[in-house]
């Protein structure tokens, strides 16, 4: 194998094992203090339970309109969007089973030159 097939492949291998790093340690990243995350779930649970207060309120009004026979439900524009029901953790797994699939394809086919 001449060198510059060397360093090329040298250079691959360690560009994905950084990728792959990368998207380890950044899904297993540590938080802030925990008093301040405390605090802020304390406020943003308060802001939910608001909010869901105002959509209740919204909600039961549309529906005494609605058995009133005021209000006629829109018919829908558009057909809804499927999705692949896949976690984000399954896509990136797929998306690096096939990277290391290319990568290993390569390899051996240069290596089978030899």
């Amino acid at each position: 194998m001449n060198p510059l097939k060397k360093i090329t492949a040298t250079v691959i291998a360690i560009a994905l094992i950084t990728c792959l790093s990368g998207v380890a340690f950044a899904a297993s990243g540590s938080d802030s203090d925990p008093s301040v995350k405390a605090k802020e779930s304390s406020t943003k649970s308060a802001a939910r339970d608001k909010a869901n207060e105002k959509v209740k309120a919204d909600m039961m009004k549309l529906v005494a309109d609605a058995k009133a026979g005021k209000v006629a439900p829109a018919p829908q524009q558009f057909p809804p969007a499927t999705r692949n029901n896949l976690s984000t953790a399954a896509k990136i797994g797929i998306i690096a089973a096939i990277g290391a699939g290319i990568f290993l394809i390569v390899m051996f086919h240069e290596l089978s030159k030899d």
